[in-house]
């Protein structure tokens, strides 16, 4: 992915409302032994694959990118 998508990304996110619907330390409504780390939620007024909002997790102390995950050997 080149950088005009990061940016662009970048905008999306700076632009749009974010809704946390899972609060850290909830539990999944589907799965209760799963408990969220980080919060959880979506942009508002944003569509993904799946027909709901954009997913966004808050909590990690800085950005990370899937670029990021590359370089490190995460991915």
């Amino acid at each position: 992915m080149d950088d005009n998508f990061w940016a662009a990304l970048d905008k999306l996110v700076s632009e749009s409302k974010v809704i946390i619907d899972r609060p850290k330390g909830s539990r999944h409504p589907k799965y209760p032994n799963c408990i969220y780390p980080l919060d959880y939620g979506y942009l508002d007024n944003t569509s993904s694959m799946d027909g709901n909002g954009i997913d966004r997790l808050e909590g990690f102390g800085r950005r990370l990118h899937r670029r990021d995950h590359l370089h490190s050997g995460l991915a």
